[in-house]
């Protein structure tokens, strides 16, 4: 080449790490021009500005970004507000796998925190309940009533359980569910206060973790509404061994 300033098709390839004939699709779906051609059929050579269209159109692709979504991007050819929310959902999909990982790592991380929940949307049902075969079993009709109603919101916590220190047995079984969900049994809670922290082992031993939160708030003078939840991560459909589970313990703030 006697343009130093342009790169061939194979430089590009071996750069992003994809194919010439990736890149030639890019070509054929509208997305980038070659800047400088041999001929009719031959050599492609591309300037900087194309090479990071074809890095932009890949990082895109690897977040789930349809070939004519990104054409429509480039073109400003339609609202980006629905690619927008759907980034953001995967954004907060990888967060909360990034903290589960996090906390399967940190097996000994039980540090107390203060915590702001978002908001969310939510379908509750109430029951009375004491064995911890009831309340699992419980949760379980729940999440498939919810799930078959409304489907699942798979940017939040899947499900978790919300019960007064006041009445522990009187228990709250809920599941995250899409934010435009109405209906009977769907609740909209607003954002809230808590102190919380992460407790590695069985169903049984929670209660005494709860202690723990009680006893936090009062050595640091931390008004409790006496409402907890227990935000399950992992439990029985991924371990049989108990001391594997996952819980977040939750006391909410005045």
């Amino acid at each position: 080449m006697d343009n130093k300033n342009l790169f061939s098709i194979g430089e590009v390839a071996k750069a992003v790490g994809i194919t010439r004939k990736t890149i030639l699709n890019y070509e054929t779906k509208g997305l980038i021009k070659p800047d400088k051609k041999d001929g009719a059929g031959g050599n492609r050579y591309y300037t900087i500005d194309t090479f990071t269209q074809v890095r932009t159109i890949r990082v895109f692709q690897d977040l789930g970004l349809s070939l004519d979504e990104i054409r429509e991007y480039f073109s400003d050819a339609s609202d980006l507000s629905p690619m927008i929310k759907r980034l953001e959902a995967m954004r907060d999909e990888l967060n909360l796998t990034i903290e589960k990982l996090k906390e399967r790592t940190h097996k000994k991380s039980d540090t107390i925190k203060e915590i702001t929940i978002d908001p969310q949307t939510i379908y509750v049902r109430t029951y009375n309940s004491v064995s911890i075969a009831d309340k699992t079993n419980l949760l379980r009709d729940t999440a498939l009533e919810a799930m078959r109603k409304h489907g699942t919101d798979t940017t939040r916590r899947m499900y978790f359980t919300q019960y007064s220190s006041a009445a522990p047995d009187e228990i709250s079984y809920c599941v995250a569910v899409p934010s435009e969900s109405e209906g009977e049994y769907i609740k909209k809670n607003s954002a809230l206060k808590a102190i919380s922290f992460f407790h590695h082992g069985a169903y049984e031993d929670i209660p005494d973790a709860r202690k723990r939160l009680i006893s936090y708030a009062e050595e640091n003078n931390i008004k409790l509404t006496g409402v907890f939840r227990n935000l399950y991560l992992e439990g029985p459909p991924q371990h049989k061994d108990k001391s594997k589970f996952i819980t977040q313990i939750i006391a909410l703030i005045e």
